[in-house]
């Protein structure tokens, strides 16, 4: 089993043994800039614990600044994973 799920600026690969959350970004500098890379963010054995850690970055860099606009970020997101996870 090889998975590949985009979730937003996120990637989820893996196989049978690991789950692996990787972030898309753009090399600033050297030869490759401009070019788009992925930025390993941790390794998983369960999806469940990428999924809170997935959440957790979303939160951190949420801009909300009310507990209905964090509960709207979360529930955005929740969309997405469950869309990317559907397809």
């Amino acid at each position: 089993m090889k998975l590949n799920i985009p979730i937003g600026n996120y990637i989820v690969t893996g196989t049978s043994y690991d789950l692996v959350l990787s972030e898309k970004r753009i090399v600033k500098d050297g030869p490759n800039a401009g070019k788009e890379t992925l930025a390993r963010l941790g390794y998983y054995s369960k999806f469940e614990h990428l999924v809170k850690e997935l959440c957790h970055r979303e939160i951190l860099i949420s801009e909300a600044q009310t507990l209905q606009g964090l509960v709207l970020h979360i529930d955005t997101l929740a969309k997405s994973i469950h869309k990317s996870v559907a397809e």
